[in-house]
């Protein structure tokens, strides 16, 4: 078949035409986990809201609003968004939100920042407009003042408030202008007395008869407080915010804390609205006694467990790993590069592994390794995920967990889950697990549909139900996702040669143990009528690498997303399965430039070429942090 009637039959699942020939991917490059740059603004009304209360110019030593700078963004499911998905931006004290990008109205410019705090409280992650489209999580214990829990054992965290929160319940206080505030909260969610705290800022002065919650004077006048801000890039005085816009409606009245702040317990006044949550405490600093508290912090410890604490965090740096013979004489074994030439095997087995992704994280003892092996006995290649004390210790150390993905060997699954999907032919190779840079999904290779097609498959991380995204019958291979989880990259060989292409997630359904979504827009990057295979985007999601085969032999390739171009290196030998450095600058690969192939790395730039093994056996398929 020529290769130009390829999408005759890529469109039966793909849904948008492929573009044969060498095209230009027009892909928006910004802000994103794991890319070098998560402190950069996602979007520029992002960063103009920021901008008004909390730019060194017009703070003047007050409180943060939002936080000093984003640390986290990503496209994350909204049943209404381009694709079902959003934009989000996450800061210390709350996210911001773009559910329709061409919504510019209001003066923040179709900017939301959520109801995290309602979400934090009930336990039901919003999933889209209706208030009734969630996914069940359980209340967040997360303290809502002061250190983290594990430095902060008797605060009240979220779902303590359930009790006296107005979450779609009818609950309601009665109006009480005039009473100062000693009821307390503590984190069984009790209520009790403190009567030497009813000081006299915490006098009730507003009622809020939408939702029925007071609101003690402290607050009300941080809400209407007035002082510099940036408007249309000058400096003028007005309110500080638009407390609807960036707290929304009160859901419990205040209450006294005890949170340990730092070394020391305190008494801390705690109210939550629908948005933020305010804290008084007496002792702090004029210009900090009153604060907004750490949702955005809150919510993405609830919403990401593994992902860690990016505020606080460096960034993550990925072991070379890569896979070898050289104990087996036979099977591939999976090792870790130490450096200077040294490295230690990490999985030992009587059958194949080979590690294709890595679940990053910015607590390291999260991180932990995908890949695919024949371990089970079966024959047939199946997904693993290998944690952290496999990768340093080996799979073989008292604590190592190796915990399988998929089940489409024949083998019964656990129950619960992971329940394989659909298998048509009984058996298959599930392989080249690639695990999404929020680490809550991954695209692999299976050949379950079989007539010799490799498809593209989906799924949560658990590896559960999985759906085809692809179903053209080709041998695709070798998924990379984009640095803010909206687009995918592979390579495909319909027709007689592989070739590049990108494609977008659309986005039908999305929780925790289930997902649906479909490929769209989908286009061929080559059309050069020989083989590109083994791609990986760059964590910057700026250039693809590549194997090219010229004149029988495989080359380093890159092309550029940006600007639609390819630069092929002149290396000597057979030189495959490139893979990335965290800071995008390097190249690790595979080379049998010397009869045998060896670990090398190169800069992007073609320079610094250095070889890394040297044992004489076959090291292949290296991964690095992409």
């Amino acid at each position: 078949m020529n290769t130009r009637r390829l999408t005759q039959r890529m469109m039966a699942l793909l849904t948008a035409p492929l573009i044969v020939g060498l095209l230009f991917a027009a892909v928006p490059i910004g802000a994103a986990p794991f890319d070098g740059g998560r402190t950069r603004f996602a979007d520029p009304r992002f960063e103009q809201v920021w901008t008004r209360t909390d730019s060194e110019a017009v703070r003047s030593g007050r409180t943060w609003y939002w936080g000093p700078e984003p640390w986290f963004d990503y496209a994350e499911f909204y049943r209404q968004g381009a694709n079902g998905l959003r934009t989000v931006q996450y800061f210390d004290k709350a996210r911001m939100e773009l559910n329709n990008p061409s919504d510019f109205g209001g003066p923040a410019q179709g900017v939301t920042n959520g109801l995290l705090v309602k979400e934090l409280v009930s336990g039901r992650l919003q999933r889209g407009d209706d208030p009734y489209d969630v996914d069940m999580r359980g209340p967040s214990d997360v303290p809502v003042a002061g250190n983290p829990r594990n430095a902060n054992p008797t605060s009240p965290g979220y779902g303590s408030f359930a009790g006296v929160a107005t979450i779609d319940n009818g609950y309601r206080d009665p109006q009480r202008i005039g009473d100062r505030i000693s009821l307390t909260i503590d984190r069984a969610g009790n209520l009790g007395q403190r009567p030497d705290l009813a000081l006299p800022e915490t006098e009730i002065v507003q009622y809020n008869s939408v939702t029925g919650h007071n609101i003690p004077r402290i607050f009300w006048d941080f809400m209407g407080q007035q002082g510099p801000i940036v408007i249309d890039g000058r400096i003028v005085r007005g309110p500080v915010v638009d407390w609807l816009f960036a707290m929304g409606l009160p859901i419990t009245d205040a209450y006294w804390t005890r949170a340990q702040i730092g070394a020391v317990e305190q008494n801390v006044l705690v109210q939550l609205f629908e948005r933020r949550v305010l804290t008084y405490v007496p002792t702090n600093p004029a210009g900090y006694k009153v604060e907004m508290g750490n949702v955005g912090q809150h919510y993405f410890q609830w919403r990401y467990p593994d992902l860690g604490t990016p505020w606080v965090s460096p960034e993550p740096r990925e072991i070379l790993v890569y896979a070898s013979n050289v104990d087996t004489g036979s099977h591939w074994e999976v090792y870790r590069y130490d450096g200077n030439g040294q490295s230690q095997r990490i999985t030992f087995n009587d059958h194949e592994t080979v590690a294709f992704s890595w679940r990053r994280s910015w607590d390291p003892g999260q991180q932990s390794l995908l890949g695919d092996s024949r371990r089970a006995g079966t024959g047939f290649r199946q997904l693993y995920e290998f944690d952290i004390v496999t990768v340093y210790d080996g799979d073989n150390a008292w604590n190592a967990r190796v915990r399988r993905l998929s089940y489409s060997d024949g083998q019964g699954w656990p129950m619960p889950g992971p329940f394989p999907g659909y298998l048509p032919n009984n058996t298959a190779n599930d392989y080249n697990a690639a695990a999404s840079p929020d680490g809550t999904k991954l695209v692999f290779v299976s050949d379950r549909m079989g007539n010799g097609s490799q498809e593209l498959m989906l799924a949560p991380i658990s590896g559960n139900n999985p759906v085809q995204l692809t179903g053209d019958g080709c041998v695709n291979e070798t998924p990379s996702w984009s640095p803010d989880g909206r687009r995918i990259y592979w390579t495909a060989n319909c027709a007689g040669t592989f070739d590049l292409y990108q494609a977008e997630l659309n986005y039908i359904n999305d929780g925790q143990d289930y997902v649906f979504a479909n490929l769209v827009n989908a286009r061929r990057l080559t059309d050069n009528r020989t083989d590109n295979r083994y791609v990986r985007l760059s964590p910057d999601g700026r250039t693809l690498a590549y194997s090219i085969k010229q004149e029988g032999r495989w080359q380093l390739a890159l092309y550029d997303l940006v600007f639609g171009r390819t630069r092929i290196f002149a290396e000597p030998g057979n030189n495959e399965a490139p893979t990335w450095s965290a800071d995008s600058r390097t190249l690790a690969f595979a080379s049998d430039r010397t009869g045998n192939y060896e670990i090398y790395t190169i800069g992007v730039d073609g320079q610094n070429l250095a070889r890394l093994t040297a044992n004489g056996a076959q090291n292949r398929w290296p991964l690095w942090a992409q």
